[in-house]
């Protein structure tokens, strides 16, 4: 019989303690994917529209102060058709991202970083949801995807005193 103490359980499935996951949202389907919250920050993010919304995403983060280059989620065509840089160097970090989503995909999103907000990225249809979590910054993201980007979460980070947003 094992303790009320014992090492297995829920607590343990998040190798990161520090970090937040928040669910996923948007459509169902599609498999699921998830590139950890074993990062400092986000450094780019790129998007391929497609006829049915965003086909293809993908995140460049910072681990150890040095960029790392994230996998592709979603559908595999052509070159990505949009980005946002986010400037680690300066401590610019995600705080929230805006997302619209119709018909099972991720149709747009809206980047919020503590100094800018980017342009939309995809469309504006559908029903509206953020990922944020007050007083923290976005560290990585999961979600599902097929042919197109499905849903997506992400992991969020408490912010240090030193950029605490003002």
């Amino acid at each position: 019989m094992q303790s009320p103490l014992s090492s297995e359980g829920p607590s343990d499935s998040n190798p990161f303690p520090m970090a937040q996951k928040l669910e996923a949202k948007g459509g169902n389907g599609g498999k699921e994917w998830d590139d950890g919250a074993d990062h400092e920050g986000v450094s780019k993010i790129y998007i391929r529209e497609g006829s049915e919304g965003i086909e293809s995403i993908k995140f460049d983060y910072v681990k150890n102060g040095e960029p790392e280059t994230g996998p592709i989620h979603g559908g595999l065509g052509q070159d990505f058709t949009d980005s946002f840089d986010i400037n680690h160097t300066i401590d610019e970090h995600i705080v929230s991202v805006k997302c619209y989503y119709d018909e099972g995909a991720i149709q747009g999103l809206v980047v919020k970083t503590n100094t800018r907000t980017s342009a939309l990225m995809g469309y504006n249809l559908g029903t509206k949801f953020k990922l944020q979590v007050k007083d923290k910054k976005i560290i990585g993201f999961h979600g599902s995807s097929d042919k197109n980007l499905n849903s997506l979460g992400a992991y969020f980070a408490p912010l240090s005193p030193a950029n605490m947003e003002i």
